[in-house]
């Protein structure tokens, strides 16, 4: 069987599962999305041990579930969120919580461990919890998200969003392989091409705003190219930032788990840098709106 029929077997199965998932949202999404993270960040972990670095892979993980557990206990978005807008407030004290609370434990256990290289396993760990945890964090926040009495807003976005990459990487892919003939980051990623990096743009800046007319017309054409935009630039940089890691470590990708995709990590690459930038793209807008 070719990997091409096995990404379009396990895409047939798995698609449809992650828009139930996403669908209902609440504990079940929160859930879901912590699982994804827990799993990226192990897989990340596997490629500095490759490495030789040194790393608190099971800690690492734990303090990675640290936002989405007190998401679930505390309810961070419905205290800090109003019904019609969402404040920076969400952002900067999701922030301001976490980081000393992982700056703290981190530091604990290297200050108590017996292994040698401390800075590097400090950086390892804070590397983890921001690059994935953190980043994969702020899907919660999207899906959440309402958006001046738009129905179901936070649910269209995120559908709108993980639709736009998937295009975005077909588009990419299958120009590329056509007609790529020159190479866009060979020392990185020796397969990719200025062409497929383009014509990735190009459809993710055409689907955003076309999607999103049809899901939600309520929402700003401008702002739905100017998404398209931010999913066919960072989510292209997301893929090659991972692309960066896999080759350092030496490996074709991140892991196994999936059949013809790889690893999770490799699944959510483009989703760790586009999901933050499309939440405080939204939560500028939504301040400078209710500045006029």
């Amino acid at each position: 069987m070719s990997e091409l029929t096995k990404r379009i077997i396990v895409a047939a199965i798995g698609i449809p599962i992650a828009f139930t998932v996403v669908y209902f949202g609440g504990i079940a999404f929160t859930v879901a999305i912590a699982i994804i993270s827990s799993l990226a960040l192990k897989e990340f972990y596997d490629m500095a041990e490759k490495k030789g670095y040194p790393t608190f892979k099971v800690w690492g993980i734990i303090i990675g579930l640290f936002p989405f557990a007190m998401y679930i206990l505390q309810g961070i978005f419905d205290d800090y969120a109003s019904a019609d807008t969402l404040h920076f407030s969400v952002w900067l004290t999701t922030i301001m919580f976490f980081v000393p609370v992982v700056s703290i434990v981190t530091l604990l256990l290297v200050l108590f461990s017996k292994r040698q290289n401390a800075i590097a396993s400090i950086g390892i760990i804070f590397t983890g919890f921001f690059y994935i945890s953190l980043m994969l964090f702020t899907l919660i926040l999207l899906r959440n998200l309402d958006w001046y009495g738009i129905e179901n807003f936070g649910l269209f976005i995120v559908i709108i969003m993980f639709c736009s990459i998937w295009v975005c990487d077909s588009a990419a892919y299958f120009i590329g392989r056509k007609f790529g003939k020159h190479k866009l980051l060979e020392r990185v990623s020796p397969k990719k091409s200025i062409e497929g990096a383009v014509a990735g743009f190009i459809a993710s800046v055409i689907f955003f705003p076309l999607a999103s007319h049809f899901l939600i017309p309520e929402f700003n054409t401008v702002f739905a190219i100017i998404l398209g935009v931010i999913v066919g630039i960072f989510g292209q940089i997301g893929d090659l930032v991972e692309s960066k890691l896999k080759r350092e470590a030496d490996v074709k990708d991140s892991s196994n788990l999936i059949p013809g995709h790889g690893g999770i990590l490799d699944r959510f690459d483009s989703i760790i840098f586009v999901s933050p930038l499309v939440l405080i793209f939204l939560a500028i807008i939504s301040i400078l709106m209710n500045e006029l």
